[in-house]
C-alpha cells in the first residue's frame, strides 16, 4: 500500500496525461543477456508486441484465471520469470514469490512451500522436475496444483510415465520449448489423456499462437516428416535482434523465404529437430558446442575463454560428460605452459 501526501497527489492530478510511447508495439520491452561464445554475453532485444503476444497466448493456453496462484520460481534474470508473471497478471491471478534466491532447494522444501501457499500452477526446469518425480513416493503433489509446465531441457519419457502413474489425470502437464530470441516460449507439447511416449524424450509440441516453426535443410527447404533438420522460428515472437551486434543479428535473423511480407524474418535457433506426422516437433540437441546443464544453456567457448585468461593456461578444452545419474557435468582439460 502506497500513501501519497496531498502535495504529490495534487501535482499528479495537474500533470498532463498525454499518451506514452513507451508501450508502443515496436518499442523495446526489455533487454536480457544470454551466453556468448566470445566471453561477451549478448543482449537480446524483446519488443512489446512479442511480449504481449506471448503473455496473451500463454494465458489462454494454460487457461489461467483469477483463482490461480502461480509460483515465480525462475530467477528474475531468466526470461522464464516473465512467463510466470505477465500471463498471470493478465488473467487476474496471483504471483507468489519464491523466497530462495541462491542454490537449489530440496524437493521436500519446495513441495511444502507449494502446499502452504496453495500454488495452482508451477513452471519448473526439466532437471528439477525429474528430481521431483524421483521423490514422488515420499513427497507427493499438493492437492492445490492443477498444472505443471516444464522445459529448458529434454523431458524424460520414463519420468513422464512415472508422473502419470502417480497423478493420473488430476494434474495437467505441459512441456515447453523456446529460446530467449523467440520470447520465452515458442512451442508447447500438451499430451492428450492416455498418451504413451514412443521415444526417449517427450516432443516439444506445436507453435503457440502467432508463432511459426520450420525444420529446414541446408537449402532452407522443409524436411519430410521423420527427417532431421535445423529448427527455425518465425512470427510475432521474434526478438528485434542483438544489442549493438548487427552482424550477429543478420547471421541469426534471416529473411523469411515463406512469407510475402518484406520485413518477415526467421530465427536460426541452432537446434536440431524432427517434424513428426502428428504435427509435433521432436528436439534432438544442439548443432554447435552449446550444452544444457541442469536446464541452463552453456556455451563452452565462453568458459574456455575465461580459463585462457590464466597466465599458466596454454590451451583449454571444455566438454560435457555424463555425471553417472543421467545428467551432465562440465569438465575442463587444461594444457599448462612449461
Amino acid at each position: 500500500v502506497m500513501f501519497l501526501d496531498a502535495a504529490e497527489t495534487a501535482s499528479m492530478k495537474s500533470a498532463p496525461r498525454g499518451a506514452s510511447a513507451a508501450g508502443g508495439a515496436g518499442n523495446l520491452a526489455y533487454v536480457i543477456f544470454t551466453s556468448g561464445s566470445t566471453g561477451k554475453p549478448k543482449g537480446v532485444l524483446i519488443e512489446h508486441r512479442s511480449l504481449c503476444n506471448h503473455a496473451t497466448a500463454m494465458a489462454r493456453h494454460y487457461e489461467l484465471g483469477p483463482r490461480d496462484r502461480v509460483l515465480q520460481f525462475a530467477s528474475l534474470s531468466f526470461d522464464v520469470a516473465a512467463e510466470e508473471i505477465y500471463p498471470t497478471w493478465l488473467s487476474g491471478g496471483s504471483v507468489v514469490l519464491w523466497p530462495i534466491h541462491t542454490g537449489v532447494a530440496p524437493i521436500r522444501s519446495f513441495v511444502e512451500f507449494v502446499e502452504e501457499h496453495g500454488i495452482t500452477v508451477l513452471n519448473v526446469p526439466a532437471p528439477y522436475w525429474h528430481e521431483w518425480v524421483r521423490e514422488l513416493p515420499r513427497v507427493g503433489i499438493p492437492s492445490s496444483v492443477r498444472l505443471v509446465i516444464t522445459g529448458s531441457d529434454k523431458v524424460s519419457s520414463e519420468k513422464f510415465s512415472l508422473w502419470k502413474k502417480h497423478t493420473g489425470s488430476r494434474v495437467r502437464f505441459c512441456a515447453a520449448y523456446g529460446p530467449t530470441e523467440g520470447t520465452i516460449t515458442a512451442t508447447v507439447f500438451d499430451p492428450a489423456p492416455g498418451y504413451s511416449p514412443s521415444s526417449e524424450c517427450l516432443a516439444i509440441g506445436k507453435p503457440i499462437a502467432n508463432v511459426e516453426t520450420y525444420v529446414l535443410n541446408d537449402a532452407l527447404r522443409p524436411v519430410p516428416d521423420g527427417e532431421v533438420g535445423d529448427l527455425y522460428i518465425g512470427g510475432a515472437g521474434l526478438a528485434r535482434g542483438y544489442l549493438h551486434q548487427p552482424e550477429m543479428t543478420a547471421d541469426r535473423f534471416i529473411p523469411d523465404p515463406f512469407s510475402a511480407a518484406s520485413d518477415a524474418r526467421l530465427y536460426r535457433t541452432g537446434d536440431l529437430a524432427r517434424p513428426l506426422p502428428d504435427g509435433n516437433l521432436e528436439f534432438l540437441g544442439r548443432i554447435d558446442d552449446q550444452l544444457k546443464i541442469r536446464g541452463f544453456r552453456i556455451e563452452v567457448g565462453e568458459i574456455e575463454n575465461a580459463l585462457r585468461q590464466h597466465p599458466a593456461a596454454r590451451n583449454v578444452v571444455v566438454v560435457g560428460r555424463d555425471d553417472g545419474s543421467g545428467g551432465k557435468k562440465l569438465v575442463a582439460y587444461v594444457v599448462v605452459r612449461n
